[in-house]
């Protein structure tokens, strides 16, 4: 399953994906191995992806990485909700996008402009699931491109 374009509020994310209790902030470390997750599946989840970041109190919406993943950080008068209701408003193919937020009034304010959402528990099944797949795949084409010999049939007894 490959969807059009997702965008995701990073932070929302990755505190999901953290164990419950933890109330620090994400690290640049979180981050990072967000981001390269990401970016593994990123052809088979979808053809974009952009992680929307609060950046309140550092400046200006600044680009973190410019790799298949699109990073976004949003303007010190800004939230990362409010830059991602921007893409999706400002977008000429809404119905493309699918939204990934725990924020559940977010989730309402995206669908009513005709976008799709996710929960981000449901997103990091959905990454999960993916990565699963991948791994089946890779042992099977591991186990096919190994060429059978008489042994494999008849292990020794």
């Amino acid at each position: 399953m490959s969807l059009e374009w997702i965008i995701i509020d990073g932070y929302s994310l990755l505190y999901r994906a953290r164990e419950r209790g933890v109330a620090a902030a994400p690290t640049p470390m979180e981050r990072a191995a967000l981001i390269a997750r990401l970016e593994r599946l990123c052809g088979s989840l979808a053809v974009r992806i952009t992680i929307v970041f609060d950046g309140r109190g550092k400046g200006g919406a600044d680009e973190l990485y410019t790799g298949p993943i699109e990073v976004l950080f949003s303007p010190a008068a800004m939230t990362a909700d409010s830059v991602i209701e921007r893409l999706v408003h400002e977008s000429s193919d809404v119905a493309s996008i699918t939204v990934v937020t725990s924020d559940r009034r977010e989730r309402e304010t995206v669908e009513a402009a005709g976008a799709r959402s996710l929960s981000c528990g449901d997103f990091i099944l959905l990454c999960e699931r993916e990565e699963n797949r991948r791994a089946v795949a890779s042992a099977a084409a591991a186990r096919c491109a190994r060429r059978a010999t008489l042994g494999d049939r008849f292990p020794p007894a």
